[in-house]
């Protein structure tokens, strides 16, 4: 019975033994994966949601009161630039602007009798005054009329189309009542709300945009402005304009705005894929692929930083166009022969060849 348990420890401990892996041995050739050392440039990308607004939107009102005699337009025409859009009931003021015409001409009158006389020393310099103070006064009166008379006619300021219309004929009109609203007829401009960082970094944001409408488009931004003050979310309002290619994109769409920053760290660091780095102890290191000898080197390096894209910042130990094993390394030993693992095809798709 001894004689048969012995026999059994015998073989469990060949078994445990035989499956306890020793590191590989230069002679062995292992397949591994090789990638080449890249420099470093750090991407920070972030996309946020946000409307087209038209470039000039305006409320337009007349400046004085009165009744409308006519709206020319309704909502959705396309008016030109200096098109008269409505216009007031003007007799009134017409009536006043003939009075004081009237009232002008007879003044002036009398004031260019006044200045010729005295310039023969025949009135007095307070009657000279008092003459010239009262052609002045005059002269504001007609030219405040003249106004009030031009202010009964409502003038498309740009070019675009009619949004709203408030008012219609025979309706009462004030002072910055508004009549009728206008948008205009450039290309929309996109608005998004981004936090205090993008606030920050967006002297050097790079911005896109796409539409539902065009979701295989994408169409560049320029930042116009940014609020110097953040809203109750603490956001800051930017405003972008798009490019002369966005011709059907209207006011009121939805957008999604990417933007990106780009900037190129020290000369120095590289990036690798962070298998491609091991740790034992305290020290760090990658495994360098020599194509001539088909052998790897350890070589010390120390690491920056973690990329979110799946990278390491490595400071020194490697260059740019370097070749380093990128997973694997525990299997690894310095000189190692390897073979590196045949790239697929991009015709090749799923390796089915």
């Amino acid at each position: 019975m001894s004689k048969q348990i012995s026999v059994a420890m015998s073989l469990a401990l060949a078994l445990l033994l035989t499956g306890c892996k020793q590191p590989s041995s230069k002679s062995d050739i292992l397949l591994v994966d090789i990638v080449e050392v890249e420099g470093n440039t750090s991407h920070l990308h972030a996309q946020y949601p946000g409307q087209t607004e038209a470039k000039e939107n305006t409320d337009l009102s007349f400046k004085v009161a009165g009744i409308i005699e006519h709206v020319y337009v309704k909502q959705g025409d396309y008016v030109k630039q200096g098109q008269v859009l409505a216009r007031l009931d003007s007799r009134d003021y017409e009536t006043q602007l003939s009075a004081t015409e009237s009232e002008y001409r007879q003044v002036k009158a009398e004031c260019e009798r006044i200045i010729a006389m005295h310039a023969e020393h025949a009135v007095s310099d307070n009657n000279y005054d008092k003459a010239r103070s009262g052609l002045e006064r005059i002269s504001a009166k007609l030219k405040n009329h003249r106004d009030q008379l031009s202010d009964c006619v409502i003038l498309a300021p740009y070019s675009g189309y009619v949004s709203t219309v408030y008012r219609t004929d025979k309706e009462a009109a004030g002072p910055g009542l508004p009549v009728m609203g206008l948008f205009s007829s450039a290309t929309a401009e996109v608005v998004i709300n981004v936090p205090e960082d993008e606030y920050l970094r967006s002297k050097d944001a790079v911005c896109t945009a796409t539409f539902a409408i065009r979701p295989d488009q994408t169409f560049p931004l320029t930042i116009k402005s940014i609020t110097q003050k953040a809203n109750a979310n603490q956001l800051f309002q930017m405003r972008l304009s798009l490019g002369k290619e966005a011709k059907d994109i209207t006011p009121g769409m939805s957008v999604m705005v990417s933007i990106t920053h780009e900037s190129t760290a020290s000369d120095s660091q590289v990036t690798v894929p962070n298998g491609a780095i091991g740790h034992k102890g305290n020290e760090t290191f990658a495994y360098l692929y020599d194509e001539g000898s088909h052998t790897v080197r350890r070589v010390a390096v120390q690491t920056e930083a973690l990329r979110t894209d799946g990278k390491t910042v490595i400071s020194s130990g490697l260059q740019p166009g370097q070749q380093v094993v990128a997973s694997g390394l525990s299997k690894l030993v310095d000189g190692q022969k390897v073979k590196p693992l045949q790239k697929p095809s991009p015709e090749n798709v799923g390796k089915l060849l």
